[in-house]
């Protein structure tokens, strides 16, 4: 459905540019959206409601979540649904159920397109491995291996539908469905869950590294006082607070596989 811009605006000549609907660029820009919101809009509402995920794995193991994790969890969805509300309003659709037919109907075709894109990427790896097999024959011959079999091995091959190709492992490109399922995977408990409990342990290593930082710099080694050293060796100063610093970083490092997370 292509609807002319003049059309809005009330009579006039009929503009050249037209409203066409929106192609595969609207999900990457849903996408885009809803990992601004996560990672700079919520950061204050993260950082607020981290301290209700400080379980240590035992706590974790026998409790199991909260329901002050669960109600927080609740307030993030609201959240995440403001935030899909401003995207409807800023891409012009009418409602949420318009701005999700859509984005359905871009992943439908997105998946057709793909499915063709790899059925003919396939068929030219299988051709190319053929070619490369028979190369591989030709070498042999040329240099007098296996040139009374070798006609007959490939006979054998081509009855049994088996060759020796080598596997070629291909990545195939990501596709919408992929892109929006992120998205949606936001809005579950466990990945909720998941990245607060992530967002604890980074709390953590940055506490344990500031700590370690202000030890080195003001601290010494046991005593708490840097060792005396002679005038002039200011290199032999900065090893000395270095290694304090892996000292320090060294009892915690492992903290977070004891903990299991």
């Amino acid at each position: 459905m292509a609807e002319s811009k003049s059309d809005e605006i009330g009579g006039g000549e009929p503009s050249n540019e037209l409203i066409v609907g929106h192609g595969p660029g609207l999900i990457h820009r849903f996408v885009n959206f809803a990992f601004n919101a996560i990672n700079s809009e919520m950061n204050d509402f993260f950082q607020k409601n981290c301290p209700k995920f400080e379980q240590n794995y035992e706590d974790y193991n026998k409790q199991g979540e909260t329901l002050e994790q669960y109600a927080c969890f609740q307030e993030y969805r609201s959240r995440l649904e403001v935030s899909l509300a401003k995207f409807v309003d800023s891409e012009n659709f009418d409602d949420e159920q318009e701005c999700m037919s859509e984005i359905s109907r871009l992943v439908k075709e997105d998946l057709e397109k793909h499915k063709n894109e790899m059925e003919k990427m396939m068929e030219a790896i299988k051709k190319a491995q053929k070619r490369a097999m028979k190369a591989i024959r030709r070498a042999r011959r040329e240099d007098g291996e296996d040139v009374e079999d070798s006609s007959d091995e490939e006979e054998e091959e081509e009855e049994d539908g088996e060759s020796a190709a080598p596997m070629m492992i291909f990545f195939s490109p990501t596709t919408l469905e992929q892109l929006v399922e992120m998205v949606t995977n936001l809005g579950e408990y466990q990945t909720f869950s998941m990245m607060m409990r992530m967002k604890v342990q980074q709390q953590r290593v940055m506490k344990l590294l500031m700590e370690a930082r202000e030890q080195g710099a003001f601290g010494g080694i046991g005593e708490g006082k840097m060792p005396e050293l002679e005038d002039g060796k200011e290199e032999e100063k900065e090893e000395v607070k270095e290694e304090q610093k892996v000292e320090e970083i060294d009892d915690d490092d492992d903290f977070m596989f004891n903990e299991g997370f």
